[in-house]
Parts: C-alpha cells; sequence; structure tokens
C-alpha cells in the first residue's frame, strides 16, 4: 500500500528532477547553443508557415488583394481569392468576396447565385446586395411566390441584425402586409412607430383587420398622445393637425376631429395648407355622416341632422368630391320626403352646392319625374361644368334618348363618353347604352352591354326582357326563351318600369 500514496509519488518525482538536474554537464552547454538556436529558427519558420490567416503566406494574399482591387485587376483578384479559398473553403467572407469580383467582371448571375447561397447561412452583407440589386426599385408585383419568399427572408434578416435600419424595416412591413401576414407585421409597424408615430394608427388599422378591437384603439390612441404632443411644439404644422384627425376620426371621435381641423385652418401657415385641411374637414363631416347613417334610428330628425351637416361640409369644402357626391346622394334620396324642414334644407344644398352639382341634381330630380325638357336643361349644363361626370353624361344620354322627338345619335355619343370617362363604369352605363342601340335598331351591338348590365340587381329583370326582344330580332329563339324565363322567375322583383335607368353619382 507504501506505492499508492501520493505524497511517495511526489517525493520520487522531485528526486529525479533533482537527479538529473545534477547529472547535466553544465562545463558543455555552450556547445549545444548553436542546436537550440536551430530549433528555435525551425519552430518559428514552421509556425509562421502553418498558422492560417495570421500567416505570412494569408497576409501575402491579402496584401495583393487589396492592391489589385485598387488597381480594379479583377482577374488578378479572383486568383488571389481562389487561393485563399482552397486553404479556408467556407469562409462567408471570402465567398461574398469572391462574388463581389465575379459581378464586378460582369457575371452577375453567378454572383447572385453565391449570394442567394450565402443566404442561407444568414450572411447580412450578401442580404443588403440582393436588397440593393434584386429588390429596390421592384414592386411586389413583380416577383414570383419563390422570389417573394426570398425577399421576405432578405429583409427578415435585416431588420432583425440592423435595428436602425428603418429603411428595410419599413419594406419588410410592406412585405408582410402584402402577404396578409398582418399578426406579424404589426410588430415591425409598432416599432417603425417609435420614429414615426401616425404608424401607430397603420398598426390599428391592422389590428382591427384581425377584429383586434380593443388593440387597435390602444394603438390608436398611443399614436395620439405622442402625435399632440408633437403639435404642441409646433401648433402651426398643418400635417400634424391632419395625422391628429385621422386618429380621431379612427377612434370615430369625429367631433373631436372636425374641431381640430378648423382651429387648424385658422393657423395655416399658406394658402396651400389652408386648402389642404379644408379638404380634410370635408371628408372629417362626410365620415361623421356615414358613421351617423349606420345608427338603426331612420327619423326625420336623424335625416335632417344629416342634411344640416352636409350643408356646413359644401359651404367649407365645396369642390371636395367626396362631399358633392354625398351631397347629391341624399338630396336624390330625399326628394320623396314630404316634411317642411327638410325640404328648406334641401333647398339650400342644392343652391349652396357648385354649380354642376346643383345642375346635375335638379336635372337627375327632373329625369326621375319624368320631366324630360328641364332634365335634359340642367343635365345639359351640369356636363358643361363637369365635362368628365359619367354621372351626368349617363343621365344626360338618358334625357335625350327618352324625349319626344329622340335624338338617338347624341344619346349614344353621350353614353360613349360616360363609360370612356369612368375607370370601371357601372353596369348602369351599360344599360343606358344598350337601351340607346336597342332602339336604334343595333340589336347585335345592344347585346354586349345588356349581358354587362344583368349583375346590377335592379336592372337584372328588365334587361333580361331587352335581351329577349334583342334575342328574337336576331334570329335565336333559344336565346330569347331563356332570358324570358329568366325575366319570369325574377317577377317578384321589383322592377325598374318608368324607363329611366337608376344611376349612381360616380364622382363630383
Amino acid at each position: 500500500m507504501h506505492a499508492f500514496n501520493p505524497l511517495t509519488w511526489f517525493r520520487w518525482m522531485g528526486e529525479f528532477i533533482r537527479c538529473w538536474f545534477l547529472g547535466i554537464p553544465w562545463r558543455d552547454a555552450p556547445k549545444a547553443i548553436p542546436a537550440v538556436i536551430l530549433s528555435m529558427v525551425l519552430f518559428t519558420t514552421a509556425f509562421i508557415a502553418f498558422s492560417g490567416g495570421a500567416g505570412w503566406r494569408n497576409r501575402l494574399l491579402d496584401r495583393q488583394l487589396r492592391v489589385s482591387l485598387d488597381r480594379e485587376d479583377f482577374p488578378t483578384a479572383e486568383i488571389v481569392i481562389r487561393r485563399q479559398l482552397e486553404a479556408d473553403p467556407k469562409n462567408v467572407d471570402l465567398i461574398h468576396r469572391f462574388a463581389l469580383v465575379r459581378e464586378a467582371q460582369s457575371f452577375e448571375d453567378e454572383a447572385k447565385v453565391l449570394m442567394r447561397q450565402l443566404l442561407t447561412r444568414r450572411h447580412l452583407p450578401a442580404a443588403k446586395w440582393l436588397l440593393e440589386n434584386q429588390i429596390i426599385g421592384k414592386k411586389l408585383t413583380d416577383f414570383s411566390p419563390e422570389e417573394l419568399d426570398e425577399v421576405g427572408r432578405v429583409l427578415q434578416l435585416i431588420t432583425e441584425r440592423e435595428d436602425k435600419n428603418f429603411g428595410a424595416k419599413r419594406m419588410y412591413a410592406e412585405y408582410l402586409i402584402f402577404e396578409q401576414r398582418l399578426s406579424s407585421a404589426i410588430p415591425v409597424v409598432l416599432e417603425l412607430s417609435e420614429v414615426e408615430p401616425m404608424r401607430g394608427l397603420q398598426a390599428a388599422a391592422l389590428a382591427r383587420q384581425l377584429n383586434e378591437f380593443d388593440a387597435a384603439e390602444q394603438y390608436a390612441s398611443a399614436a395620439l398622445e405622442r402625435v399632440k404632443e408633437m403639435h404642441k411644439d409646433d401648433p402651426t404644422n398643418a400635417n400634424l393637425a391632419m395625422s391628429i384627425a385621422r386618429n380621431q376620426i379612427f377612434l370615430e371621435r369625429h367631433s373631436d376631429a372636425i374641431r381640430t381641423l378648423k382651429s387648424s385652418i385658422d393657423v395655416a401657415k399658406t394658402p396651400e395648407e389652408r386648402r389642404m385641411l379644408t379638404q380634410a374637414l370635408g371628408d372629417a363631416i362626410v365620415a361623421y355622416v356615414t358613421y351617423i347613417e349606420k345608427s338603426p334610428t331612420n327619423t326625420v330628425q336623424e335625416r335632417l341632422r344629416v342634411l344640416m351637416m352636409l350643408d356646413a361640409a359644401v359651404k367649407i369644402a365645396p369642390n371636395n368630391p367626396r362631399v358633392v357626391t354625398m351631397v347629391a346622394d341624399h338630396v336624390l334620396s330625399s326628394l320623396n320626403e314630404d316634411d317642411e324642414q327638410i325640404a328648406t334644407v334641401r333647398a339650400a344644398l342644392i343652391s349652396g352646392s357648385p354649380a354642376g352639382i346643383a345642375h346635375f341634381i335638379k336635372g337627375t330630380s327632373a329625369l326621375m319625374k319624368e320631366d324630360l325638357a328641364m332634365a335634359e336643361l340642367h343635365l345639359e349644363k351640369a356636363a358643361e361644368q363637369l365635362p368628365r361626370s359619367g354621372a351626368i353624361l349617363n343621365n344626360l344620354a338618358v334625357a335625350l334618348a327618352m324625349k319626344k322627338e329622340p335624338d338617338y345619335e347624341k344619346a349614344l355619343q353621350v353614353a360613349n363618353a360616360a363609360i370612356d370617362n369612368v375607370p370601371t363604369p357601372t353596369p348602369h352605363f351599360f344599360e343606358t347604352r344598350g337601351q340607346i342601340l336597342f332602339r336604334m335598331g343595333r340589336f347585335r351591338e345592344a347585346i354586349s352591354d345588356l349581358e354587362r348590365a344583368l349583375p346590377a340587381p335592379d336592372l337584372k329583370r328588365r334587361s333580361h326582357l331587352m335581351l329577349a326582344d334583342c334575342y328574337d330580332k336576331v334570329g335565336d329563339a333559344d336565346l330569347a326563351r331563356g332570358h324570358r324565363d329568366a325575366a319570369e322567375k325574377l317577377k317578384d322583383a321589383k322592377p325598374s318600369d318608368t324607363g329611366v335607368p337608376e344611376s349612381k353619382v360616380e364622382d363630383g
């Protein structure tokens, strides 16, 4: 057991070292100095030769690479990088550098492949290269589904690695919204709201789309408070006032929004800002009216209130398309209202509206009452004031085609102009032209327009009947019978038998 005692082993080792040290021939030691020096030189040389990135060889290659890049000698730079990659083929920085050199030599496709390989290894410079060369300047609709996936990975990597890269963060938020990944988009938009307070309202809108109403109100309220604080420091800033009003409208605080805009108009610094705020005030009133109309109550008092608000709106913003559109809609829908107060406000609305809209309202009202002479008069005046309004031209075409001595050629020209002046014509416009063509005996052309009128429920039965007549005229009895059967099935639906196609106020 004596041999297993650790103290005994230490004592033996110490004795061995002492005896070895005493046994060295110290008097002959100088003779070994050359061998010691040679060993040190060999060790140093081996260390330098095989020490990797810190070795003289790589330093020499790095120096050659810098010189060749400074001289834009890209073929030499390529050779140098290839040698470096032989020693370290998985070095992502070397691969990235090699891709840039290949790009400089006009091998863009090869560079793109290398950068995409680096993206799979989450290499940030490669992601930024792809962003700059493959993404910026294009619309998201330009990408295929596979390319969109790559766009998302590029923007996600940059956003995660560079928290202050707000440009990439904006693009990432736009991408997530485009892909309908709203839950993922909201945190990104909220991060942006720290430097762009109105982004809070965008986050609120996204939350509302997801039916997260409490969160939506929270985001909008927070954004409103931040913008209010900014507005205190710059009370004449029209853009900040607009931002406050938008938040208040989102939160359904319409009265507050109207007051905000009114007070900002009073302190606006330039006529342009005053016009912008005035238009916004008109929009705010329209939004308030729309909000009121959602109420289940439909009393005379409510309708009167709406008309009075529109009267105020048209005085404030007479050129706002949303205002004049709603004015026309409400005046036309209240024509059969007998209440004296409503009639008074309605008359004030008509007289206070811009001339073109006032003539349109009067002309359409006359058309609905089949007073065709008055309808033609006012609708022609309205078309002179607003020559690109599809709704006005459509109703004028109806009046021209229905009068005692119809002017079908002129009516057809006006109906064509109505369709051409509207980006997406409604079925009512096609039904009007179809009727005119039918009365002109151009049945084949009328069929195309009348078929386009079928999607409108209020036009469907009459269009089926007219299509049946058209197919009879062109000799297709089977299709004529089919359309009559379809009209018979719709018999219980309320037909529009006045001969006046209903029209919608498409624009101001």
